[in-house]
């Protein structure tokens, strides 16, 4: 196994060096920074190449999900191997119920560099640098058959807090035209406290309203009008198909205009995607209800889990 010491000087963030039986190899975690991102970009390809969810993200897209979740490089870890980084820990950071909260975004090591404690290792080195930050709460999301992930995490103290569903549609939105006439259209300047008391639950971290402000360039957030008053609404990644938030007024819901939105989302989503809510809390038996009548499935489930630190 591993032995860890701190080798930094004081007031520095730390470097954890990390002894193997191998003295070839020398392996040390530290935070990184911007010089570091097409390194990491091509180590968080490798690390996640053999995921359970097949995906594969271009350079772009990885930028896009690191302004998306809050992550600051220079509160990101990564474990090198010599000059080669073999693991890393994206951290966002913001508030989660209105306490200081980092969020992990991605946490991966290479195949060919696991079961050595790395990610423990990590996580050594920078809990105690967030926690004399003053941040209060960790924050993370887990693939529900990741055994071995959500061990670790539980032997670290997070605790279940809700389960999450990516739930997908691969056949065409059936709408047929209720007694209500909709208008969908575009809005512009989304007036997001108006339209979060739509919701029956709270979106997930990337899923949340500081999200969607930090990537609404990347989002199209098309509204449903009964008589010019907004009454629901989806913000979405149009063009892949990814559904981030979906609420329908309370006072109109059973009349077809959730549909409606489902069906515009379906004709802006290139050919050979296919619609897919992301992160659905699965308490939310109604609204799973309703998507599961308009065709959709549960693709994944994750855990998502906290800890105090």
């Amino acid at each position: 196994m591993f032995n860890y010491f701190l080798t930094a000087p004081a007031k520095q963030k730390p470097v954890y060096q990390m002894a193997d039986t191998n003295e070839t190899t020398s392996r040390s975690c530290r935070f990184l920074d911007e010089s570091c991102f097409t390194q990491l970009y091509e180590t968080f390809i490798e690390a996640f190449s053999d995921y359970v969810f097949p995906f594969a993200l271009t350079e772009q897209q990885f930028r896009n999900h690191i302004n998306l979740n809050g992550v600051d490089l220079t509160r990101t870890v990564g474990c090198y191997e010599n000059t080669r980084l073999v693991g890393f820990s994206l951290n966002g950071f913001g508030t989660w119920d209105g306490v200081s909260t980092v969020y992990d975004a991605g946490t991966g090591v290479i195949p060919s560099a696991r079961r050595r404690g790395i990610s423990a290792a990590m996580f050594e080195t920078m809990l105690p640098v967030f926690r004399s930050e003053g941040v209060k709460q960790f924050l993370l999301e887990v693939i529900t058959t990741n055994t071995a992930a959500i061990r670790l995490y539980e032997k670290l103290g997070f605790e279940h807090s809700r389960e999450l569903a990516l739930m997908q549609c691969d056949k065409v939105i059936e709408h047929n035209e209720s007694s209500t006439i909709v208008e969908v259209r575009e809005i512009a300047d989304p007036d997001w406290d108006l339209m979060a008391s739509f919701w029956s639950g709270r979106p997930s971290w990337q899923n949340s309203v500081a999200a969607m402000k930090r990537s609404l360039t990347l989002k199209t957030i098309l509204g449903a009008f009964v008589d010019d008053e907004l009454v629901g609404y989806v913000a979405s990644s149009a063009n892949y198909g990814r559904i981030a938030q979906m609420a329908v007024s309370p006072t109109h819901r059973h009349r077809g205009i959730g549909k409606a939105l489902l069906k515009r989302i379906q004709e802006m989503t290139t050919t050979g995607y296919s619609l897919q809510i992301i992160n659905i809390d699965k308490s939310l038996t109604e609204t799973i209800g309703f998507f599961e009548k308009c065709g959709f499935y549960e693709r994944l489930a994750q855990h998502e889990m906290m800890a105090r630190i």
